[in-house]
């Protein structure tokens, strides 16, 4: 097993410490391990030890119990916004699926503070624990603590990035943003790449390496919009140029189309040809991101515009239902640098 370093063992003492506070029956050390998450009972057993011999902690027979915190509480929220709080971290845990152990303690404390609604406390330590229960990728928890701390304390970092497609590459980072994504359960950076010269978007689980440049401090620049940047964006791709994008649900989503706002710039209006159907319209800088909620309606949702993006839905269409032997190719010259048609428009097998 890796030796971790004293931060994170200060991290999983704290968590041990505030995980009793919120069991004040006491707890024995097999139901810390299942709560937190430990694989070897020898490390819990000596954070344990190391606990009592602070004083932070106490044991009578089986069962650990903490003794009070002395620090002040600078944040007591109302049941309203606990409730909010809690909205929040359910969205985190759902997105996150490896452990965070930074992330978890912070759960944990929550819950600590809202503990005169035990109803909501409980249901904040249990997202704690979903998360501690989470597969660990110590890689992973300690890049994105260090994206963290650079972002807070702006300091530049040196990654290696390893994009979806392409050669991974070096470059200094300057992180402006963070901006967690529905689309993959991840969480994004924005900021200045050096090796562009430009703003680049980078995903965390796709930074391979990272090191915090100390000496290295950054300004966020006084033209960079914050979240701004992103109010032409489905969810992360930005841009100021925008694309029109209309389309077509059928009668059986339409009520469930209407009940989100999906996108600040969308426009909806009953479809004057089809009587019943919906039209959405709306102004994207990328439709990257928008392809898989547009996938997600399945039959029920049709592209109307842009045409290019018609035409990449149609050719998925023909491979979906060529994958599951709906039909069989027809009248198509096998095209040898694309064997699988992959590059085929709709007219190509079905005609115009």
């Amino acid at each position: 097993m890796p030796k971790i370093s004293e931060n994170e063992m200060q991290q999983n003492k704290a968590r041990i410490v505030r995980t009793l506070l919120a069991h004040p029956h006491g707890l024995t050390a097999n139901e810390l391990m299942d709560l937190l998450g430990y694989d070897v009972l020898r490390t819990l057993n000596k954070h344990l030890e190391e606990l009592r011999a602070e004083h932070r902690i106490y044991k009578e027979a089986t069962l650990h119990f903490a003794f009070p915190l002395k620090e002040p509480r600078r944040f007591q929220p109302s049941p309203e916004e606990a409730v909010i709080l809690y909205l929040a971290a359910r969205l985190f845990v759902k997105h996150n699926h490896t452990q965070i152990k930074l992330a978890d303690l912070t759960l944990i404390k929550m819950a600590e503070i809202v503990a005169e609604d035990m109803y909501l406390g409980k249901h904040i330590l249990q997202a704690a624990h979903e998360l501690a229960n989470r597969p660990e990728a110590r890689e992973y928890q300690a890049i994105f603590e260090t994206m963290i701390r650079a972002y807070i304390h702006q300091r530049r970092v040196h990654i290696t990035y390893e994009p979806y497609q392409g050669n991974s590459f070096e470059t200094d980072f300057e992180p402006y943003l963070l901006e967690p994504s529905a689309i993959g359960f991840t969480t994004y950076a924005i900021g200045y790449s050096e090796i562009v010269d430009d703003l680049r978007t980078y995903k965390i689980e796709r930074i391979r390496d990272i090191e915090m440049l100390n000496d290295e401090e950054f300004d966020v620049p006084a033209d960079f919009p914050g979240l701004e940047i992103l109010r032409n964006a489905w969810s992360i791709f930005f841009g100021d140029e925008t694309v029109e994008v209309v389309m077509r649900f059928h009668p059986e989503v339409v009520r469930r189309v209407k009940e989100t706002r999906w996108h600040p710039s969308q426009a909806l209006q009953e479809d004057t040809e089809k009587p019943g159907y919906l039209l959405m319209q709306i102004e994207v800088s990328d439709t990257t991101d928008l392809k898989p909620w547009i996938r997600g309606w399945g039959a029920h949702c049709e592209v109307l515009k842009p045409d290019d993006l018609r035409q990449q839905l149609m050719g998925e269409a023909r491979r979906l239902a060529e994958l599951y032997g709906w039909y069989t190719t027809r009248n198509r010259e096998i095209d040898e640098d694309d064997p699988l048609g992959l590059n085929d428009t709709f007219s190509d097998y079905f005609g115009k």
